[in-house]
């Protein structure tokens, strides 16, 4: 996992191309003016811009991908998304749904809770276990976000 600002005049250091590149064209939109729903970036990536309320972790659950990573940007609110560094127990997830790259689990072995602000990203690579749109000291919050999804063959 990578978390970073689009408003720090450094993020891209350290990022794999593609992941700079993304966030390069990111800042060249009017995020807030983003409508809900699939946008294509390039013929291989694309975003989904979502507008949703924060809910507790223990509601939802813990999802990982295979094939493509996770940028993560918060547009509007505040979330907070468990993650989990270590490879993940697969035998506690569910079957791999293969069409729409995705796992999911009620928990994360070894998570640690990351706070985003607006600007702020998340990139998840494969097998990395995250639970987005989390409540933020007990508070639930509107949301508006965009994932970007990037194959992880373009990394």
């Amino acid at each position: 996992m990578i978390i970073g600002a689009l408003t720090n005049p450094h993020h891209k250091i350290g990022l794999p191309r593609v992941i700079a590149d993304v966030c390069d064209y990111l800042n060249g939109l009017d995020l807030a003016a983003l409508t809900v729903g699939r946008h294509e970036i390039t013929d291989k990536i694309y975003m989904n811009v979502m507008e949703l309320e924060s809910v507790a972790a223990d509601s939802k659950q813990a999802e990982l991908h295979h094939e493509y990573c996770d940028v993560q940007v918060l547009i509007e609110g505040l979330e907070n998304i468990e993650v989990g560094a270590t490879f993940p127990d697969l035998s506690r997830y569910d079957a791999y749904r293969e069409e729409d790259d995705y796992q999911l689990t009620p928990d994360i072995e070894n998570k640690s809770v990351v706070t985003l602000t607006p600007r702020m990203f998340a990139v998840f690579f494969p097998y990395e276990p995250h639970k987005p749109c989390c409540l933020v000291n007990g508070q639930s919050h509107a949301i508006k976000k965009l994932v970007v999804k990037v194959p992880v063959g373009l990394i």
